[in-house]
This record gives C-alpha cells, sequence and structure tokens, in this order.
C-alpha cells in the first residue's frame, strides 16, 4: 500500500491532489487542520492535511478463487483484523468516490462555493444555495455585486420569521434562559428585563437558578437594584415552584439557569428537572455567535432534550461572520429571537430582522 500526505489551502484542493496523484480508486486515511508559516510562530495559516493511500498492485497474479479463499480464511500473515480493514477501506473507497465526483476537472472548486466556505458555511449548505441560485453562479466572480446578492436573497428564502418574549393581555410569561457557559445568558436578562420593565412598563420579577457562580447573582441582583424589580434565588425545582406561585402579581418572570457543559449529561437532566416543574415555561436556548459550528452542533444536540422553543444569539458585533447560524438553521428547525451586539444594557439587543442578518454572512 502507498501512503501520501497531502496539504493545500482547503478541503477540495487536498482531495483534488489526491485525485491527481493516486487516482480515484484512492482511500482518505486521515485529515486534520493544521497551522504553518509565519515568522517566529506568528501569523500562522490555517492549512488542511489529508492522508491518503492506494492500494499497490501484486507483483504475481492471484486467481479468483484463491482471493475468496484468502478472505475467508485469512493466513498467518494476515489476520481476521487485516481483513475487516479491507473491508472499511472498500467502505471508504465508495465514499471517497462521492466526493471526487463533486470536484471539478481542473481541480479547483467553484469561487463561489470557496466564498461561501470561507465565510464559515457549511460545504453541503453552501452546494444547496448555489444550486438554488437563479442562475448558473460559476458565470461571477466573488467580487460581484449581483452574485452576493443573490446569495443573500437565496438565503433569507430559508429563513423563518423570528419572534420574541410575547406577554398575554390576560396572565403571564414565564421565560427561562438556557445554554452553555460564557454565552451571555446573564446580560442578555438583564437587557431584556430593562426593556420590559421600563420601556414598556410591565411587572417583571428575575429568578437566579445558577448558584454555581457566585459572580452571576452577584450580577443579576445589581441590575435588579438599579431596575427596582425583585430578584429570587432557587436551588432546585420545589423552591423555583414556590417562587413562582408568590410572584403570580407578575406579568412577566426571567429566570436565569447556569451555563451547563453539553458534555456533562447530569448537569443537562438536572436542568430538565428544573424545568419541568412547570409546562409553560418558555425556554430560551442561548448560543455564540462565536462559536464554531461543529461545537454549536454538539450544543444544540444536547440541550435539545429540555426542549427550547427559541434561540437568542449574542456576540454578533466578535465575529467576522454569522455562518455558524446559517448552518445550524439549514440542520435544525430552530426559531429565531433576539441577537445582542454588545454589553451595553438595555441597548445592545434586538429581535432578529434578516435584511440586517444576512448580509453579514460574506463580510470577506
Amino acid at each position: 500500500m502507498k501512503v501520501r500526505v497531502f496539504t493545500a489551502d482547503t478541503i477540495q484542493e487536498a482531495m483534488a491532489q489526491v485525485k491527481g496523484v493516486l487516482g480515484r480508486d484512492a482511500i482518505i486515511l486521515h485529515t486534520r487542520k493544521i497551522r504553518r508559516g509565519g515568522i517566529f510562530g506568528y501569523f500562522l495559516k490555517e492549512k488542511v492535511e489529508v492522508t491518503a493511500a492506494i492500494e499497490t498492485p501484486v507483483a504475481t497474479p492471484v486467481s479468483a478463487p484463491s482471493i475468496q479463499k484468502q478472505i475467508i480464511e485469512p493466513s498467518g500473515k494476515e489476520t481476521s483484523k487485516d481483513v475487516a480493514v479491507q473491508f472499511e477501506l472498500a467502505s471508504m473507497r465508495n465514499l471517497l468516490e462521492k466526493v471526487l465526483h463533486k470536484i471539478p476537472k481542473d481541480g479547483k472548486s467553484s469561487p463561489a462555493l470557496e466564498l461561501l466556505i470561507n465565510n464559515d458555511i457549511d460545504v453541503q449548505v453552501a452546494e444547496k444555495i448555489l444550486q438554488d441560485l437563479p442562475v448558473d453562479s460559476s458565470k461571477f466572480d466573488t467580487a460581484s455585486f449581483e452574485l452576493r446578492k443573490m446569495i443573500i436573497a437565496q438565503i433569507q428564502t430559508y429563513l423563518e420569521s423570528a419572534s420574541g418574549i410575547e406577554i398575554p393581555k390576560d396572565g403571564r410569561k414565564i421565560v427561562a434562559f438556557i445554554g452553555p457557559t460564557g454565552v451571555g445568558k446573564t446580560t442578555t436578562i438583564a437587557k431584556l428585563a430593562a426593556k420590559f420593565a421600563i420601556q414598556d412598563g410591565y411587572q417583571v420579577a428575575l429568578v437566579t437558578a445558577d448558584t454555581y457562580r457566585i459572580s452571576a447573582v452577584e450580577q443579576l441582583k445589581t441590575y435588579s437594584d438599579i431596575m427596582g424589580m425583585p430578584i429570587h434565588i432557587v436551588y432546585d425545582g420545589e423552591e423555583l415552584k414556590k417562587v413562582l406561585n408568590s410572584n403570580k402579581d407578575k406579568q412577566l418572570i426571567l429566570i436565569d439557569t447556569a451555563g451547563r457543559s453539553p458534555h456533562n449529561s447530569d448537569q443537562i437532566e438536572e436542568l430538565q428537572s428544573l424545568l419541568q416543574i412547570d409546562e409553560t415555561i418558555e425556554k430560551y436556548l442561548v448560543l455564540s455567535a462565536t462559536t464554531k459550528y461543529k461545537d454549536a452542533l454538539d450544543i444544540v444536540k444536547k440541550f435539545s432534550v429540555c426542549s427550547p422553543d427559541k434561540v437568542i444569539f449574542t456576540k454578533i458585533d466578535e465575529t467576522r461572520n454569522i455562518g455558524t447560524i446559517i448552518n445550524l438553521l439549514h440542520q435544525f428547525p430552530l426559531s429565531l429571537s433576539y441577537v445582542t451586539n454588545g454589553q451595553n444594557v438595555p441597548d445592545d439587543i434586538e429581535l432578529v430582522d434578516f435584511t440586517k442578518l444576512t448580509p453579514l454572512i460574506l463580510r470577506d
């Protein structure tokens, strides 16, 4: 077996190298992202490294019956594990074949596809977007205003209208904010509390179940003191039930929960149990727009057991593009709500406006 390592700027270029050097029967053994170049460790550039292999021809021809026997009854030099690897390589070859068919014969991917991928759009999502364009995107340069306009318009057709917290005329609304650590849940709650209490004149109460971080409790208490609204600290579902019963006169109750690791199933189950204490609780999953797509994908999958109703994206101002948001909306039937673009309370939050959001996709 002949093994080669290929390095390129993009996965498409690396695959084209594999096809050109080893042929269509090559198999992919490993892929990873690496950083190379730079000066004294600075200004490193991210590249893609692909390890591929091709089976070398056997010197002496072997008859079909003997090949069959060798697979069924491995010789002393070839163990059953080796045979299992052969079957694995065969399946990988089929997968590679599909990938290579997508690469143009000149070894270069579509400029429009590269444009989307460079803005963190997943390759499958990018291909779908370009396929649905009314014209052939290959006829346009990536700097073309017309091409970018069509891409943005196409993405907007995939998006549903966003909705925020809606307080009924009679009764109340209970909203809990869930998500991983460090995404800005507490600050987001403060912004919404100020909007509904100070700007809109509703009776609002704050609840924090984030007893893991003293700073989180103190931060929310500071906001509640400034805005003149009650705050309650709860440690379990029973205490939350009592607090909800004692605040029936409030029109809006905002619940801050502790940030949970998506990899800690016990914490997620604890959160799920807390939120089940009242079936009327509306749940908002808070995600940072700076989160890598694969990590965000994992977060949404793990928190899905809590059945979030809507999604808030924070830190729009801290990322170059919003490819992660588009990827997630393509993968899951998520209902967008608010986005935040700064730390100022209550100013830096607004309901999603897709005419403002989608142009951020192509910031390059």
